[in-house]
């Protein structure tokens, strides 16, 4: 400060509390709340006594000050010594100055007589001792040339109410500083608390995933079973026998439609042109352009009577020229072999497919129904036990983590224990 009075020597306090014996004591978790509070109780008795002294002590350097005020508004300090231009600078400085000191040291500092009082009394005191100190310090040059016997009063005494304010500081921080590290004792005893609560929702959530992992083995083992019993039974063997039949007509129809397709090669450029140059109904067209392009589709007993109708009009369109070929008697001969042809080729297709209709229809009769839903019984189980075990995995490493974590928190309960209260203490948690 440029008054002078900020330039107090720093003196070492020792910290405001009570002389707790340096012990190691065991202590249960539920007992810890009652010690803090007993012991925030009597800390709060102390620092209301010690802040109390510290009143007393301050308030009296305030009469002083207003003491010194008043002396100094009883003195002219030899006006007519002074030049007109200073004599105005003066008595302004001097007016302003007694004016601060006599608004906020008129009065005693409050009374103390609770905790709730220490703080009224450091905010009233601290404000006017900073208010009076930022007045002598704006007057400070007037003070010191002018009143030269009361600057050396001012600076003496705002320097001892500036250090006893001082020591008020501290002895309120220090009991700030207990406060704060009860609140983080409070703090980890609630987070030890929750970390129990949620260990024990877990296991339990846990025990349920066991359970239904259990519970899912034992349908899994019904179901292979079921599935087991259904693939030694004499009706799949015949169902699997009929499957593997039903895999060799694929092959077979392949030949058999290569077979007529080989026949019907042999006719297939007079086939070729007649199907653009046909003049019959729109079913017989049809019918020549299928058998032009798929003969062993178009080839049915329904369809034996258009299909010669389609031959015999190819022969006319030779006959006629119409129908264009290289060879015509040769022509005519391959399609008169086709016609003659067409009763076995229509028996030959027909009696294919009445055995693969009777496969399917065997295949049919097997309730393939029963063992599908067993398989994906199985495969849904499966999966949810893959599912479940992979939540229970989180849980257990989650578990293992939060249990690790307790003897952390433990830890730091006592260390902060000891910091708080000078003692050194041991948690017992048997029966917690």
């Amino acid at each position: 400060m440029v008054f002078g009075w900020g330039k107090k020597k720093k003196v070492e306090y020792e910290d405001p509390v009570e002389n707790f014996p340096s012990t190691s004591q065991i202590i249960t978790l539920d007992d810890i709340p009652k010690v803090l509070d007993d012991m925030v109780i009597l800390r709060k008795k102390t620092l209301t006594a010690e802040i109390k002294s510290h009143r007393n002590r301050i308030d009296p350097q305030r009469e002083v000050l207003l003491k010194i005020a008043n002396e100094l508004h009883e003195d002219e300090l030899d006006p007519d010594k002074l030049d007109p231009h200073f004599q105005i600078m003066v008595n302004r400085g001097k007016k302003e100055v007694i004016s601060s000191i006599k608004k906020e040291f008129a009065n005693p500092f409050p009374d103390i007589n609770s905790p709730d009082d220490v703080i009224r009394f450091k905010k009233i005191s601290t404000t006017g001792i900073n208010k009076v100190g930022d007045m002598l310090g704006k007057h400070s040059r007037v003070i010191h040339i002018f009143a030269k016997k009361y600057a050396k009063k001012f600076t003496n005494d705002l320097k001892e109410l500036t250090g006893n304010l001082k020591e008020v500081d501290e002895l309120i921080d220090n009991f700030t500083a207990t406060e704060n590290m009860v609140q983080t004792i409070n703090e980890l005893l609630s987070s030890r608390k929750k970390t129990l609560e949620k260990l024990s929702k877990q296991n339990s959530r846990m025990n349920e995933l066991k359970s239904s992992i259990n519970e899912k083995r034992k349908k899994i083992t019904k179901f292979q079973i079921e599935i087991k019993e259904i693939k030694n039974s004499s009706n799949y063997k015949t169902y699997i026998n009929v499957k593997s039949q039903l895999s060799d007509c694929d092959s077979e129809e392949v030949k058999i439609r290569h077979h007529i397709d080989d026949e019907f090669t042999k006719i297939s450029r007079p086939l070729g042109k007649f199907v653009h140059i046909s003049s019959h109904d729109k079913d017989l067209k049809d019918l020549t352009a299928k058998l032009a392009s798929t003969p062993y589709d178009a080839l049915d007993a329904d369809n034996i009577s258009g299909i010669k109708n389609i031959l015999d009009s190819i022969v006319t369109g030779i006959d006629s020229g119409s129908v264009s070929v290289k060879d015509v008697s040769k022509s005519k001969a391959s399609i008169a072999e086709i016609k003659n042809l067409i009763p076995s080729l229509i028996s030959i297709k027909e009696n294919f497919e009445t055995k693969k209709h009777e496969l399917l229809t065997k295949l049919e009769n097997f309730d393939s129904k029963s063992l599908q839903t067993a398989e994906n019984n199985l495969k849904r189980e499966d999966s949810d036990i893959s599912d479940t075990s992979s939540k229970l995995k989180m849980f257990e490493e989650e578990n293992l983590d939060l249990t690790n974590s307790l003897p952390t928190i433990l830890h730091n309960i006592e260390t902060n224990l000891k910091d708080v209260t000078s003692t050194s203490y041991t948690i017992s948690i048997d029966n917690q």
